[in-house]
């Protein structure tokens, strides 16, 4: 029985991996040799792509080649390969307003992703964090110079 004539071969063959007409079943030429061993040992292969008129690609067995996606895809479900600029901002947003706790967070939620994902969720809410610390900073500066413009400009009079 040749491959082409066993049916679970032939869905092999005929999966929508392998076949680029998109589903529609592909019939193999009238005028296919039945025996490969008749053929002689310099004779030229028949052409088997679909587009050259010869009907099913051959296969090995083995799984079609499918290149890698040029860019990763966050997939529900799947661990995270990289963060993207809505979710860095989220990050140093919960940094700015939460602190320490923020650091802490990131570093607990994000433990199953990819190391990239995870340093940059901890990178991030450590920026926020060290803004919040900038800013209580700056605030405390300036209340003091306020106080001490203050206390300086009363008038210091005696009346002994």
């Amino acid at each position: 029985m040749t491959p082409l004539t066993d049916r679970h071969e032939s869905r092999n063959i005929m999966s929508d991996t392998l076949n680029p007409s998109g589903g529609a079943p592909v019939v193999p030429p009238a005028s296919a040799p039945e025996d490969t061993a008749a053929m002689p040992q310099g004779a030229p292969a028949a052409p088997t792509s679909p587009a050259a008129g010869g009907g099913v690609p051959p296969t090995t067995g083995e799984a079609p080649y499918i290149p890698a996606p040029s860019a990763p895809q966050n997939i529900p479900g799947m661990p995270l390969m990289y963060l993207t600029g809505g979710m860095k901002f989220g990050w140093a947003a919960a940094g700015l307003l939460m602190g320490p706790v923020a650091i802490l967070l990131a570093w607990l939620t994000n433990a199953h992703n990819f190391p990239e994902a995870k340093n940059a969720a901890v990178k991030y809410s450590l920026f926020g964090f060290l803004a919040q610390v900038l800013l209580w900073v700056l605030v405390f500066g300036f209340f003091g110079c306020a106080a001490c413009v203050a206390a300086t400009s009363i008038p210091g009079y005696c009346y002994y």
